[in-house]
């Protein structure tokens, strides 16, 4: 495979450094990774700074920090905490925006809604939400309060909450009543009340107003007296928060640790130029890795304003996103490449009618991305007005960078992709970009050797410092993705090489599908990959017996989720 065409976006034509830098840099990086992430752990705020890099599997294993102080305090007494740090924009319109004093005394007030309900530190809460105001505030509130905290994606249906619930074991379930999409309320709660146990405490956090049944075990947001708190100090390997990731026979449960999760999450927000100046759009909602790392965690840190929608990008209409931008004046927009690739069907009149010359940077991720994505992509949205074009002319006439990264659930960050604020290479259209600073990152044939040009398995050769608790690294991590590298050490994903599925972007294991129909009805199912020109992949059914088609849709629709919901039912 050839290096593929190298685009330099005109904002950046200043910044931009011949390949040549970039195997300095990144060699010094990875020479030794461990003196590399010592350095990057320097720009926390310890209470107790670490002596060692790694040991035992534990980055920084003797450091002690406050994780509440390196994403929200971190920022008090400076100027940063009287501008806006959250402004939340809800499907029917409603906005409500705080400063980073706001959120703070919001936090506070969670934190004691929690301790109220006998949270304290290392107890679990899993939340099945929207992220509206007072549902991110929980979230910090139990990074506060040292309670490793699971967002479960609300796109899942109850046998998928329920798995989850019974992995985490959580003292609390935070809920709300329902919350809209495209107009008509979703009932969570419904789901929650046949997740979740009895014994397991659910937190209600109103939304809508919509009558639900109350079960012994459920609180409402406003009947908590708020007891007392302390601010947790805990060791950097203590767990900071986990999501299940899809495997072939079932997602599993992966949870990463403080001390080296904040090191390498702030690193790669940094690089990736944003600042306490952006307004930040991530369109990933907490659920998925890039929704936690680059929503919740890495803009809090470096000080951005993070703008949440909980809405889609087609309600009332497809330019929604394309309103947030310029009603907002957005900087810095992360989202998907399977949300692009529906949002380049759509009539150009609806992006041309919004000025997004505010943006500089846009982040696409998720799954790979085609070169004519990546092309729409650059010229329409990354133009702007000045000017905007109908067709694809002979020279891509795009203003601002549109960097493609690779992420994983494992990672905890993105790790490949050229930096605007550390080394930026010339974009490669349909490329994740070359490996960041300090990931040992190659692709390898079946014999474990290096090879380029050609598809090989995509593989860690170091380990990184947002390791999950569950990962044992023995000298290789693989991916489980395929995945091309050029001789300029840029990778092209392909997808997963195993069962797994990636459908807009999720994460799908085929082996939670199947067991949810094999034991309602009792049969042999098997589970295939499709592919899709929208979705990229789709889940087949094939299944002995009778049974109807939409009647196995509706099934894992409701029991796995919308997400999940097969494309074709058949005969095995």
């Amino acid at each position: 495979m050839s290096s593929g065409e190298a685009v330099v976006p005109p904002s950046l034509k200043w910044k931009t450094v011949d390949f040549s830098l970039y195997f300095k840099l990144y060699g010094e990086s990875v020479r030794d990774v461990f003196r590399f992430w010592m350095g990057e752990a320097g720009r926390l705020v310890w209470r107790r700074p670490p002596s060692k890099a790694y040991e035992g599997g534990v980055w920084f294993p003797d450091g002690e920090l406050s994780p509440y102080e390196n994403v929200v305090g971190r920022h008090r007494g400076s100027w940063v905490w009287d501008k806006v740090a959250l402004v939340w924009e809800s499907e029917e319109g409603e906005v409500r925006v705080y400063t980073y004093g706001d959120l703070d005394r919001l936090v506070g007030e969670m934190a004691g809604v929690l301790r109220g309900l006998g949270v304290g530190r290392g107890d679990w809460v899993v939340f099945y939400a929207p992220p509206t105001p007072e549902v991110v505030a929980l979230m910090l509130a139990a990074v506060r309060l040292g309670a490793p905290f699971e967002p479960v994606f609300t796109g899942w249906g109850w046998y998928a909450l329920a798995k989850r619930v019974a992995n985490r074991q959580p003292k609390v379930v935070v809920t709300v009543d329902a919350f809209p999409r495209r107009g008509r309320p979703v009932r969570v709660k419904e789901a929650v009340d046949k997740a979740v146990p009895e014994e397991v405490k659910v937190l209600v956090v109103p939304r809508m107003g919509v009558g639900v049944a109350r079960r012994r075990n459920d609180v409402f947001l406003e009947e908590v007296e708020r007891a007392p708190w302390e601010e947790a100090v805990v060791p950097s390997g203590h767990p900071l928060f986990g999501l299940h990731a899809g495997y072939p026979e079932g997602p599993r449960p992966l949870t990463h640790r403080a001390g080296g999760y904040l090191t390498q999450t702030y690193a790669t927000t940094r690089w990736l130029g944003v600042r306490p100046r952006d307004t930040y759009f991530c369109t990933v909602l907490p659920g998925w890795i890039t929704g936690i790392t680059y929503v919740l965690f890495g803009p809090l840190m470096v000080g951005s304003s993070v703008v949440v929608y909980e809405g889609g990008p087609d309600y009332p209409h497809w330019d929604r996103w394309w309103s947030i931008i310029e009603r907002y004046a957005v900087t810095v927009f992360v989202t998907t490449a399977g949300a692009l690739r529906y949002l380049s069907r759509q009539d150009p009149e609806l992006l041309r009618r919004h000025n997004l010359d505010t943006l500089r940077l846009i982040i696409t991720t998720a799954e790979p991305m085609e070169v004519e994505i990546w092309r729409w992509t650059y010229q329409y949205v990354g133009t702007g007005t000045v000017p905007t074009v109908d067709s694809l002319p002979e020279k891509l006439s795009g203003r601002i960078p549109v960097i493609h990264s690779f992420i994983q659930t494992e990672f905890g960050t993105f790790v490949t992709g050229p930096l605007p604020d550390y080394v930026f290479t010339p974009l490669k259209p349909g490329s994740a970009g070359p490996p960041m600073p300090g990931f040992v990152l190659d692709v390898v044939d079946e014999l474990g050797n290096s090879v380029r040009g050609r598809p090989g398995r995509l593989v860690a050769k170091a380990p990184w410092p947002a390791m999950p608790v569950e990962l044992e690294f023995s000298g290789v991590y693989d991916t489980g993705d395929l995945a091309v590298m050029d001789n300029d050490m840029y990778i092209f994903p392909l997808g997963r090489r195993d069962g797994v599925l990636k459908v807009n972007g999720y994460r799908i294991s085929p082996g939670e599908i199947k067991e949810a129909i094999s034991k309602t009805l009792g049969v042999e199912v098997e589970v295939e990959k499709g592919r899709d020109p929208l979705k990229f992949e789709v889940p087949i059914v094939k299944i002995r017996g009778s049974y109807k088609p939409e009647d196995i849709k509706r099934l894992v629709r409701e029991m796995v989720g919308p997400i999940a919901e097969p494309a074709e039912v058949g005969l095995s």
